[in-house]
């Protein structure tokens, strides 16, 4: 178990490398979700401490993005542009 919790990305290209060097070396554990239903899926069965999330990815699905938002409200999300 690590030690800072869990970080959602959401993305549908793979992380990026970074966040893994930087995150993970924190202490915290980082799981995938290719769009935002799986992301939802993943929150409702999982505690997270924050989601990133690939910034083209917020303009698709906004209801379910509104529906996260208002279940975590709370919920620290970082966006973040995809690799070219």
């Amino acid at each position: 178990m690590s030690a800072n919790g869990k970080i959602l990305y959401v993305g549908k290209t793979s992380r990026p490398v970074a966040l893994d060097l930087v995150l993970e070396d924190q202490g915290y554990q980082i799981l995938t979700a290719g769009d935002v239903s799986a992301a939802l899926r993943m929150l409702c069965v999982r505690n997270f401490e924050a989601i990133v999330v690939e910034g083209r990815l917020l303009h698709e699905n906004r209801e379910q993005w509104k529906r996260i938002n208002a279940i975590y409200p709370e919920m620290p999300v970082l966006s973040i542009a995809a690799r070219m």
